[in-house]
């Protein structure tokens, strides 16, 4: 029985059966990976290696901070940076970083999608957002800070932490 289905699925290949399927699936992938290298420009690529070392070490410097039973002073807090850093640099090489988006566009987007992207891309339009992007999310940023210090509820919310956090209630002269 398993002789037969080898047989088949080797008559299958031979056949030109599964080789559109392989052939579509590498396109697709080669749209996906360039796609990616367009997307992972090296700002956008060191941002991400930031936040990645920011979340681990983050997390290394609390598991360290429970098992010594005290906060870490600023020199630990800085090696473990440094060591997260080299770990998080050697572990996400630039290649390494277009290929793991490349697989996740890959598994999103179909072929036709991801050449429409592609060609978004490629815009002049889409150069200009990414070169105002960070302008647009600093900007974003402030207006939000700005709308949540005019908010009507903010009484409400520092009532509500005062009531919940006595410690942070100002006396009064």
């Amino acid at each position: 029985m398993i002789v037969r289905a080898w047989l088949l699925a080797i008559a299958v290949v031979l056949a030109g059966g599964a080789v559109p399927a392989v052939s579509q699936e590498a396109g697709r992938q080669a749209l996906a990976r360039e796609l990616a290298g367009l997307m992972l420009d090296d700002s956008s690529r060191r941002r991400l290696e930031e936040q990645v070392t920011l979340g681990l070490a983050q997390a290394i410097g609390s598991s360290v901070q429970e098992r010594l039973g005290r906060p870490l002073g600023e020199a630990e807090w800085n090696l473990i940076a440094r060591i997260v850093t080299r770990f998080v640099a050697d572990t996400l090489p630039p290649a390494r970083t277009v290929e793991i988006a490349a697989d996740a566009y890959a598994r999103q987007l179909d072929e036709a999608e991801l050449r429409e992207l592609l060609a978004f891309q490629r815009s002049a339009v889409a150069r200009k957002v990414a070169r105002l992007a960070p302008v647009i999310a600093t900007d974003s940023a402030l207006a939000i800070d700005a709308e949540i210090r005019r908010s009507a509820a903010m009484p409400r919310l520092m009532d509500d932490l005062v009531r919940e956090f006595p410690v942070l209630r100002t006396e009064s002269p």
